[in-house]
């Protein structure tokens, strides 16, 4: 060692610091590198995630930024059109992807899509999904799946296009927690008043139940529970559901048969009364 031929110890050891200090500044010549390699893995990954995070936010806030209004939501379960599959109909203007998320939940809930349909009118969006239970490949005749799929199919629309929130009466559904100081009673909405009709169909085998009311979850179900208790049979139904707006038509039976007069009245004024009567529940406590 060269420390060895200086006679003087003071010296050795100023040239054993000096030989020591050497590691920590090589140490700091190496961290640099490993500092710009985790830059560029962090680069790749935000690459690899942009491929699926950077397009949709990048529609968001194109969406967000156009002009012109919200674009009302639609979803449509239809179990009259298709004799072998459940016919759901999704739209949202122009600003629908292509629903991988929501085609993923859908499986989720135990469902096949056997086909799926993208047709576009007048720039708009329509996109179908032909449903079948994966259980038994039968189309989908419960009114609490029916139901299930439509709060599905709403929350992710929430989800991935938050703006359509004030197009939807969704809000019990998602369960947020966040508080709107400036609406800390929540933002007015336009009035929707319950309206019932009654015909019979051409066929003359069913008679049809139209209900235009204000949508909530679980509306499906208690409608059809309230048609039970007065025995009625629900054979089909399509389930539309219109921005804050449920546009439902029910084909009922009574007894096997198509509802006689009385029936078809006492019908409307169930509905009539328990329908307006949650409306009313509504506006008493949103006043408060």
């Amino acid at each position: 060692m060269s420390c060895l031929k200086v006679p003087n110890s003071k010296q050795c050891s100023a040239s054993l610091v000096k030989r020591v200090s050497l590691p920590t500044r090589v140490a700091g010549q190496i961290a640099k590198p490993q500092m710009a390699l985790r830059s560029v893995s962090d680069d790749i990954r935000r690459h690899r995630l942009g491929n699926v995070v950077a397009p949709r936010a990048a529609a968001q806030e194109a969406t967000n930024d156009a002009a012109g209004d919200v674009p009302e939501p639609v979803v449509k379960i239809d179990n009259q059109s298709d004799s072998f599959a459940t016919l759901v109909t999704v739209e949202y203007g122009d600003r629908l992807g292509e629903l991988l998320d929501t085609t993923a939940a859908l499986r989720n809930l135990g469902l096949n899509i056997r086909r799926a349909k993208l047709k576009t009118k007048n720039g708009m969006a329509i996109h179908k999904f032909f449903l079948t239970d994966a259980r038994n490949s039968e189309k989908i005749v419960k009114s609490a799946r029916i139901e299930e799929i439509r709060l599905t199919i709403l929350n992710c629309l929430l989800q991935y296009h938050p703006e359509s929130e004030g197009k939807l009466s969704m809000r019990n559904s998602v369960g947020s927690n966040e508080v709107d100081y400036e609406h800390p009673l929540g933002k007015a909405a336009a009035k929707i008043v319950t309206q019932i009709a009654v015909r019979d169909s051409e066929t003359g085998m069913y008679t049809k139940l139209f209900v235009n009311t204000v949508d909530r979850p679980g509306l499906l179900t208690d409608i059809v529970r309230l048609l039970k208790d007065i025995n009625l049979n629900v054979v089909s139904a399509e389930v539309d559901t219109v921005g804050r707006n449920a546009v439902d038509i029910f084909n009922v039976t009574y007894h096997g048969e198509p509802l006689p007069q009385g029936m078809k009245q006492l019908a409307v004024n169930t509905l009539q009364y328990y329908l307006g009567k949650g409306d009313v529940e509504k506006e008493w406590s949103e006043s408060y």
